[in-house]
Parts: C-alpha cells; sequence; structure tokens
C-alpha cells in the first residue's frame, strides 16, 4: 500500500517556480492526491476482501456474489418507521442461568415476532411488508472508486489548463534567482532582464495573463460546489440524512449514529438472484450480502463533504479577495508595499503610478519567485526609469538625457 501512495508524495513537493498561490495548491493538489489515496486504499483487497460476500444456500456461491455485484443489491425501507418503533412491544426482560450474563439465541426465538419482524425490517434486511416498506437500491457501490477517481481529473483540471496558460513564463524570468545567495553575475544578468522585460509594453498580455488566472480561481470555486452537488445526487439524499448523522457526534451517541449511516452505507444488504430449473421454471432466492467497502465508504465520504465545504470557502473567499483587489488601486499598492519593507512609500507611489493590473499581477508573481533584494533593486530601477521618462516628457527632445 505504501509503495503504492509513495509517488504521490512527489506530487505534493514544492517547485523551485511557483506558479500556484496557496489557496490553489491546496485545491489542486491536496484534493487530487486525497482522493487518489482514497480510491487507492478502497481498491486494497489485502485489506478489505472481496467488495461483497453473500451468504446463500447455493452451492455456486461465486456465482450469486457476481450476480448480485453486477446487478446490485437494496435495503428495505420502513414508511413512517418513528410511528412503527412506537407501537412495537416491549421485549420481555433477559432471564441469566448461572454463568451467562446475555440472552441466547434460544431465548431470543421466545421473543414476540412482531417485535423480531419490526427489528428485523428496521435493520434493512427484514421481510417486506406491502404498504409498509420500499426498497431502496444501493446503486452506487460499484462506482465509488470510479466517482473518486474522475473527482481528482476534474479538481486537478485548472492546475493542469493555468499550467498550459503559463506557458512556463515565470520560469523563464525567475530561475535561478530564488536562492538567497546568488553570484553578482547572475544577479546582474537577471535583474537586467527583469528591468528589460517589465520596461516594454506588454499591457495587453500581461491583463490576458491575470485573467487566464483568475477563471482558473473561479474554476475551483465552481468545482468544488458541483462536487458538493454531485455526492447529493450520487448517494441519493446524502446531505440531507448526514447533517442528522453529523449531529449525533458531539453527542457520542454511536447507535444513533450507526443508525443513520446505515440509510446511505448499509452494511449488510439484500439480493435476489434468478434461477432456473431444470424444466425451465425460474425461480428467486432471496440472500443476505456483505458490504465490508461501506465501513470506510462512510468515514471517507463524510471527510470529502467537510473538505469540500472548506475548498470552497477558501477559494469564495481567495475570490473575494481577488476582486477587492482588481477594484481597489489603494490595496494593490499595499500589496506591493508587503514585499517591500525597507522603501518608502513615494518609492513605491511613484513606481505604481503608471503601472497597469496586469503588471502588478506578475509583479506579485515574481516577488514570491526571487530574491527579496533582487525585487527590491527591481523596484529601484523601475523607480529611476519613470523618474527619467517623467523628466524627459516635460524637456525637449534635445534637453533631454540620452
Amino acid at each position: 500500500m505504501y509503495s503504492a501512495v509513495k509517488p504521490l508524495s512527489k506530487y505534493l513537493q514544492f517547485k523551485s517556480i511557483r506558479i500556484y498561490d496557496a489557496v490553489f495548491t491546496i485545491h489542486s493538489k491536496c484534493t487530487v492526491v486525497i482522493l487518489l489515496t482514497c480510491s487507492l486504499l478502497l481498491s486494497a483487497r489485502q485489506y478489505f476482501g472481496d467488495p461483497i460476500q453473500c451468504i446463500s444456500e447455493e452451492k455456486n456461491i461465486n456465482y450469486v456474489q457476481s450476480y448480485c455485484w453486477t446487478m446490485g443489491t437494496y435495503i428495505i425501507k420502513v414508511d413512517n418507521s418513528t410511528d412503527l418503533r412506537q407501537l412495537l412491544p416491549t421485549p420481555p426482560p433477559p432471564t441469566s442461568r448461572a454463568g451467562h450474563g446475555r440472552v441466547s439465541l434460544r431465548r431470543l426465538a421466545d421473543y414476540n415476532e412482531e417485535y423480531a419482524r419490526a427489528i428485523s425490517i428496521a435493520e434493512g434486511v427484514g421481510p417486506e411488508v406491502r404498504g409498509q416498506t420500499q426498497r431502496v437500491y444501493l446503486r452506487y457501490y460499484q462506482w465509488v472508486i470510479i466517482l473518486l477517481l474522475f473527482q481528482s481529473f476534474v479538481f486537478y483540471f485548472p492546475s493542469c489548463l493555468w499550467k498550459v496558460w503559463e506557458g512556463q513564463r515565470l520560469k523563464q524570468l525567475c530561475s535561478e534567482v530564488g536562492e538567497a545567495l546568488l553570484s553578482e553575475q547572475t544577479y546582474n544578468t537577471r535583474l537586467r532582464l527583469l528591468v528589460k522585460y517589465f520596461t516594454t509594453d506588454y499591457e495587453d498580455m500581461h491583463y490576458c495573463y491575470m485573467a487566464k488566472y483568475v477563471f482558473c480561481e473561479l474554476l475551483n470555486f465552481l468545482i468544488s460546489i458541483l462536487n458538493i452537488l454531485a455526492l447529493e445526487v450520487f448517494l441519493n439524499g446524502f446531505w440531507s440524512k448526514y447533517l442528522h448523522a453529523l449531529a449525533t457526534i458531539p453527542l457520542y451517541d454511536w447507535d444513533r449514529w450507526n443508525h443513520i449511516s446505515s440509510r446511505v452505507f448499509p452494511k449488510i444488504a439484500k439480493c435476489e438472484v434468478l434461477k432456473y430449473g431444470a424444466s425451465g421454471t425460474a425461480s428467486i432466492m432471496d440472500n443476505l450480502c456483505i458490504l465490508p467497502l461501506n465501513i470506510l465508504n462512510e468515514k471517507i465520504f463524510v471527510c470529502l463533504w467537510c473538505w469540500f465545504l472548506l475548498m470552497a470557502f477558501m477559494s469564495g473567499l481567495n475570490l473575494l479577495c481577488r476582486l477587492a483587489m482588481m477594484l481597489s488601486r489603494t490595496l494593490r499598492e499595499l500589496m506591493i508595499r508587503s514585499q517591500l519593507r525597507y522603501m518608502t512609500k513615494q518609492h513605491v507611489q511613484h513606481v505604481f503610478r503608471d503601472l497597469t493590473i496586469g503588471d502588478w499581477f506578475l509583479l506579485m508573481k515574481v516577488s514570491v519567485n526571487v530574491n527579496p533584494m533582487l525585487f527590491r533593486d527591481l523596484i529601484d530601477e523601475l523607480c529611476e526609469l519613470r523618474t527619467i521618462h517623467s523628466s524627459c516628457s516635460s524637456l525637449t527632445l534635445l534637453e533631454c538625457p540620452v
């Protein structure tokens, strides 16, 4: 199992050039690793055995298990179960014998038949009563691993899309200058390259660069919301049922937790197998099947529910912050100043005066990928060039220094 999960750890390693922010990284990388790990865990037979194990009097048990796995299983849902439980007769108190503290199975057979039948129905595998019960088919069980793999691809898609659109622009600008100690030649060469780049008119290109990144952030938010809704459909009312189950955790009411969680993730289900006799007469065999993967499924989907909600909240908050920065020039200036601790406010304002929103966005990306001293010198150079340009605009062409 460890050998299967180990390659995923390389996906979480930090790159020398960071093209995503923290929220984007958590959304695309951490979520993908979580989903792939869950799918690998569910597919590991050494921990859970076969995904379905049926109890049957039929000699060819492999046929029964394959049939139930292919055609699906179901549980019995009791209508108005609350009223039904109130009408149940109280079971007789156990009569303990010497050396026996529990009621034996023989004593259990003496219980009122109605009580035993109702308790059996409440577990989802009892007999069907016309007008009082209905079948709930567990159509999701065979598709859980495929769903998790598909979700991992969907969460990976925005990062893959941005990697294609980004086109290694930051790598070309910031390679070899992320370390704290740089050679003088590398320092000066990269500084001249960055100054030349940011003094060239790439306004439209930088604006498109920022717009594509914001679009990928919007995709992250929409994907989180859509996955929350997808679980509701896939698990047939997951949120409406599991909200009540989660409310029992702080109360340590595990009996109620098991009762509610069994409605979505039952551990035992029923399966009807169609069989033909020697004369061609069809008969139906009623079988019980154990669903061992549901022990893990209920934990996985509860954790994923909380994780998707967290991702939706973080992505939505990140979008609001991005929108505020796009609308407020003051916030953008504060973000630049946060990367330049020892530079005066007037210095930054002078550089920021003619800076477009696309240039600002790319400067912020560069600031987290280069040496802080190099970024400060870059702003100094841009400020000096802006000063010379402003002086030239107020002088005649002959008076302007070359």
